[in-house]
């Protein structure tokens, strides 16, 4: 009895100063998957931009294309400007007196060796007879045969030879080159496609299980049962109830992007390319391909004088 009073007087103690007990907050019903996979699917497709999809794979194969075009044209052009140079300004621009020096010791090894620089006395890369006294008869292509090898020979009257040497093979070999016209990779024909494909599935599922059964102690023993025959006999039912609910669901999107093109390959003479004064000066430095000027035709005999005395 006196707890019973103690909480009927906190209880009425609370309603007094008006401290009425909020009831528990209810948890919001989670919503079905089947009732948000449309919403779900519409903001993804929302947030795919298709069709700037399809305008970059547009833009970024035509702009291959094209570049790959330009660089052609571009590298062909400076051929050009290369071998409508002079052989001096050819060699100038194009052969160094190192790569002379590494001809001439890969050329004549037993002879000719070549020093590195030592960081001293030599400040960059030289050629020197590999022994005294040396007069070597290759020395006859370079205008001084019976002289004997010395490091100032070689530096002096070889290497600016051997230089000259290789610019003009280098120049006359581009200059021809030049002259076969321009191999050029074209595109012949292509495709482009894109697509797009959306997934959403969705599932719900719940399941009930409900059990009955009689309490365990309401059930009596065998000795027991003469002392509870004057007791009211009663008897307690357990009821359980279980619920499984799940609820997926899965949205996906997948872009796809291909693109098909046939190349060929084909050739653009000099004479579409370039002016014919370019084209001139190109063609006086490569004797192998030099236009034949047309033989000239035999001149036709002349009729014969008709004998005196003929009918």
């Amino acid at each position: 009895m006196a707890r019973d009073a103690q909480a009927r007087g906190t209880r009425s103690y609370a309603l007094a100063n008006g401290d009425e007990p909020a009831p528990a907050a209810a948890t919001p019903a989670k919503p079905q998957a089947t009732e948000t996979i449309a919403r779900r699917a519409g903001a993804m497709v929302d947030e795919i931009d298709f069709p700037g999809f399809v305008a970059q794979l547009v833009h970024g194969t035509f702009d291959a294309i094209v570049d790959a075009s330009i660089r052609q044209m571009e590298s062909y052009s400076e051929l050009v400007s290369a071998c409508a140079k002079t052989v001096d300004e050819f060699t100038e621009a194009n052969v160094t007196p190192n790569q002379a020096r590494d001809w001439l010791a890969t050329r004549y090894p037993g002879d000719v060796a070549l020093l590195l620089p030592d960081g001293d006395e030599r400040s960059e890369p030289q050629v020197a007879p590999r022994a005294e006294g040396l007069e070597p008869a290759w020395l006859a292509d370079y205008g001084i045969e019976g002289e004997e090898l010395t490091p100032e020979l070689l530096e002096q009257r070889v290497v600016p030879q051997v230089r000259a040497n290789i610019g003009a093979e280098r120049h006359q070999l581009l200059s021809t080159m030049v002259l076969l016209g321009l191999n050029r990779v074209a595109v012949r024909d292509g495709s482009i496609s894109a697509k797009v494909m959306f997934r959403a599935a969705a599932r719900d599922a719940a399941g009930v299980q409900y059990a009955t059964a009689s309490d365990p102690k309401s059930v009596n023993n065998w000795g027991e049962r003469g002392s509870q025959s004057y007791a009211g006999q009663s008897s307690t039912m357990v009821s359980t109830l279980a619920v499984n609910a799940q609820n997926e669901s899965s949205v996906r999107a997948d872009l796809f992007g291909e693109v098909k093109l046939n190349f060929v390959s084909e050739t653009l003479p000099l004479d579409k390319l370039v002016d014919p004064v370019k084209a001139s000066l190109v063609q006086r430095h490569a004797p192998a391909l030099r236009a034949a000027a047309p033989a000239p035709l035999p001149a036709s005999p002349a009729p014969a004088a008709p004998a005196e005395g003929a009918a």
